[in-house]
Order: structure tokens, then sequence, then C-alpha cells
């Protein structure tokens, strides 16, 4: 677990992002290429427990029309309920972003 997270139980839901974060995902996570989509999975560096965010080819591959930097923000989008976490969403309210280069 991160951010102090007590041994009572997971970190309550807070949308927050930290530099720290995206450096933990860049080791941690790793990403499974499909037909039309890449997987990318790994522990959320908030809260630590696992996570994994669907990308869609429309939105990672690069078209040689539209120049695309690459970047991408993720989610925490593990399956463990965090206090505080609105109705209809997951995780622990932890975002980053990430370069994502995929061949076209």
């Amino acid at each position: 677990m991160r951010d102090d997270e007590p041994v009572s139980g997971p970190l309550p839901y807070a949308e927050v992002t930290d530099e720290a974060y995206a450096a933990r995902a860049a080791v941690d996570f790793r990403a499974q290429e499909f037909e039309f989509a890449v997987v990318l999975s790994g522990p959320c560096p908030r809260c630590g427990h696992a996570s994994a965010t669907t990308l869609v080819d429309e939105v990672y591959r690069k078209d040689a029309a539209t120049p695309d930097p690459g970047y991408r923000t993720l989610l925490c989008e593990c399956e463990v309920e965090h206090p505080g976490c609105p109705a209809g969403l997951r995780g622990c309210g932890a975002y980053w972003t990430l370069r994502l280069e995929v061949e076209a």
C-alpha cells in the first residue's frame, strides 16, 4: 500500500496527482498490445492495488496527418472500495500522465 495507507483499510478516495505517480507507473506498469487496443496494467502508484486501463486504437494510434505527442492520462481503476468514492466510479482517485508510443 502507498501514501501512508492505514493498516485498517484502503486510502480514502481523492482526485490527486503527483509527479512521482508517473515515475512509478513508468517502471511498474506493463503494456499488452492487441489488434485494436493496448492494456496498461500494474499497481496504482498511490494505493498500490492492481489497476488496468484499456486504450482503444482511436485514442493511441499515431495518424500521420495529425501529430500525436503520445501523452495519455491514466486513472486508478482498481477494484478496491475506497471510502468516499463517488457512485459509479472505481479506484482511489489518483491520476497521472504517461507517454505511450505504439507503432501504427
